[in-house]
């Protein structure tokens, strides 16, 4: 499977990823930011459609929805990306605490109240004295590094003080509503924090500072202004927003003020010049940068090119063509934080390199006269290439831009085969961490639910949830391997198990253990058992000819099948529908269809077995199946458990095969052993009357070609030797 072929390298290819999951703070900003992602999309798309890259676009627009078109494209900018810091900072404050949460043995703090007591001291410390700055202040573009700071210090102390006795008020039973108590008891914390909070506001107001936001990201910009038009400026310049970026934060509108102060008068003297007949004199305007971000920040255009020709995984293609429209007219939100990029160390690299590159290739094309600097303005949505050449009317502008979507597309792409490693390696780990939970006590509980579990593996199997049922629905992905069950008495094979595969496109080989527990929880089990049972008849069908009249094909069946009610009438459709006898399919049902409270569902197993349909008890020896439910039942084959088949305890395992066949004597059913492997366990079962086996000594499970020719050369062979 992918994580052994690849475990070797598996800290090297994740060992700096895994050492920042491990950091609360850093996930939950991560985790945070993602959630504003359906917003950020609509946010995009409107934006896009309010800033067309062409006018004539927006007359179309215009036209076609009338005069309320503009306005309701406003409000959906102002209702996405115009409060997604406050969003951001909400999202940061429900993850980190049920982060913390989960680290004790009893929750400090529900994660909504959480949000309440961050909400409050953001307000309280951003709160300016007229409406529209505390709009910028709650915004995506301008409110976030704020929002973030606050998100991490409110919540910090908030679950401190929580935990301080002091501040923890004991009695929870305010009005008998549990919820209530849970606030009752931290309120104090709560207090406390939001004054801190506003103690720090009375200092910054007593300082002169009466608006966070404007203050702060003023104070940044401002020191990068060299008022020099060089290469260290535009490199200091483009390295600092791109830093700002990888922590989520829009990096040219923090900087806002080195576009006022420097790059957007350079940009209107570059206009100047042109519209006078004149060279123009500066290489770092606005229009240069937006030569830079091809794709928006991060040049990430050669990014989504790169996933769309590199990756194998179905969804990253399909992320990528999600945000490849908006990408392609400078919009990169939706990739920054859905990917994400923001935080993510695989991509911090070539997040940095690419701009820093493009700056120097860019800088050196017009330094050399092969470009001219910029001169004209076009909108910043115009899509990379047309505005290589519309913003400097030169069609060495649109080349340059090519060679440095080129390199653009070089860089990131090592990034994106790691990055794919890395999600391998993950969801592989994750898997096989579904895997334990399903065979917890034999796999016999189905109070081990993975649907409901958090973190990375209740992740996983919420997205498996969803594609089984698609699967389920379409009838792909899934097919049944055959494992050849054998009489050494007369040496040929009397049967085969089908056994479930799914090979899922982005996750490899599920195990079957976790398929099935999925497909109970989410009540698709009937659904799931009836495909397995039509793809096993129509595979009997298809070796009618080439296998002995005898030969049956075991099939599982669940006890949410059974319970359904409609087991038996399935059944004979199938045969029926293929035309087959129907001793070729033999159900296997599981110690847990013993104990159904169902009269109706033991009557279908009955009305089933009356008809010739075998009826087989899987993996019968280490359970708790009681006599009286086994001689109740209409049963023609029991298998051995595999447990009683390994070499550990000996004696007793001999004593209970030897029980369980003198008990198939006794109540005239067959006996097959499970899990075979070794010469050695074949010899000590056969010597203890055994004949029927199954596993891997024989053969592994394959495809039906494999299984056929097995038993053509078993048959053969019981020939020559007769």
């Amino acid at each position: 499977m992918k994580f052994r072929s690849e475990a070797g390298n598996a800290f090297d290819v994740t060992g700096l990823a895994d050492i920042v999951s491990r950091f609360s703070v850093l996930t939950a900003l991560q985790r945070g930011l993602a959630l504003t992602l359906p917003l950020v999309m609509v946010g995009a798309l409107a934006l896009l459609l309010l800033y067309p890259p062409f006018p004539q676009l927006k007359d179309l627009l215009s036209s076609t929805f009338g005069p309320q078109f503009d306005p309701v494209l406003r409000i959906l900018v102002s209702s996405t990306f115009g409060i997604a810091a406050l969003l951001a900072l909400s999202g940061y404050a429900f993850v980190y605490t049920n982060l913390v949460n989960r680290r004790e043995k009893t929750p400090i703090v529900s994660p909504v109240l959480t949000i309440m007591v961050a909400a409050t001291c953001f307000f309280v410390l951003v709160a300016p004295t007229d409406q529209p700055t505390l709009m910028a202040a709650i915004s995506l573009s301008f409110g976030l590094p704020v929002a973030l700071l606050v998100a991490i210090t409110s919540t910090e102390v908030f679950l401190r003080l929580a935990r301080v006795p002091a501040l923890r008020i004991s009695s929870k039973a305010v009005g008998h509503d549990g919820l209530i108590g849970d606030i009752f008891t931290v309120m104090p914390a709560a207090i406390v924090t939001i004054v801190l909070f506003a103690i720090v506001k009375a200092v910054l107001l007593t300082a002169g500072s009466t608006d966070t936001v404007a203050d702060l990201n003023g104070t940044l910009a401002k020191a990068l202004s060299s008022g020099e038009d060089n290469l260290s400026f535009g490199l200091t310049y483009i390295i600092t927003s791109q830093v700002f970026w990888l922590f989520g934060i829009h990096g040219p509108n923090v900087l806002q003020a080195v576009q006022d102060i420097q790059t957007a008068p350079a940009s209107v003297a570059n206009q100047l010049a042109v519209a006078q007949g004149q060279v123009p004199e500066f290489i770092f305007t606005s229009q240069f940068f937006d030569l830079i971000h091809m794709g928006g920040s991060g040049a990430t255009i050669g990014l989504v090119i790169a996933m769309l020709l590199l990756s194998k995984s179905p969804s990253t293609k399909s992320f990528a063509l999600l945000t490849a429209l908006p990408a392609l007219c400078n919009v990169n939100e939706p990739l920054l934080y859905g990917l994400p990029i923001v935080l993510n160390p695989i991509f911090a690299v070539p997040f940095l390199l690419v701009p820093v590159t493009n700056t120097v290739l860019m800088y050196l094309a017009i330094r050399f006269g092969f470009m001219p600097p910029t001169g004209y303005e076009v909108a910043w949505t115009t899509p990379a290439i047309i505005n290589g050449y519309a913003v400097t009317g030169s069609v060495n502008g649109a080349l340059t831009q090519m060679l440095c979507l080129a390199v653009s597309i070089g860089l990131y792409a090592p990034f994106v085969r790691l990055s794919e490693r890395v999600s391998n390696l993950k969801a592989e780990a994750s898997l096989q961490g579904l895997l334990k939970v399903c065979e917890q006590d034999g796999g016999r509980y189905l109070s081990r639910r993975l649907l409901t579990r958090t973190g990375d593996k209740g992740r996983l199997a919420l997205a498996l949830a969803g594609d089984l049922e698609i699967a389920v629905k379409r009838k792909a992905q899934l097919f049944l391997e055959y494992q050849p069950q054998v009489c050494q008495r007369i040496r040929r094979v009397f049967g085969a198990e089908a056994l479930l595969r799914w090979d899922h496109p982005a996750y490899g080989r599920v195990p079957p253990p976790v398929i099935i527990q999925i497909a109970e929880e989410l009540g698709i089990m009937p659904d799931l058992g009836e495909y397995v049972l039509e793809m096993a008849c129509a595979q009997r069908k298809g070796w009618q000819e080439s296998v002995p009249g005898e030969f049956a094909i075991s099939v599982n069946v669940a006890p949410a099948q059974i319970l359904a009610g409609s087991l038996d009438r399935i059944v004979f459709d199938g045969l029926a529908r293929h035309a087959l006898p129907t001793h070729a399919i033999k159900l296997e049902i599981t110690e847990s269809t013993l104990l159904i409270p169902d009269d109706n569902a033991i009557a279908s197993l009955e009305r089933l077995r009356e008809r010739g349909v075998r009826i087989a008890l899987d993996d019968f020896g280490m359970g708790h199946t009681s006599l009286r439910y086994l001689k109740a039942l209409p049963l023609d084959e029991v298998k051995i458990d595999r447990t009683l088949t390994l070499s550990g305890n000996r004696e007793v395992s001999e004593h209970i095969i030897g029980s369980i066949l003198d008990l198939g004597r006794s109540l005239a059913f067959a006996t097959i052993v499970e899990g075979v492997e070794t010469e050695d366990q074949l010899a000590r079962l056969q010597r203890l009357g055994c004949t029927r086996f199954q596993g891997y000594h024989f053969a592994r499970p394959g495809p039906p070609e494999a299984c056929l020719r097995y038993v053509r050369d078993l048959a053969e062979k019981a020939e020559r030797a007769a």
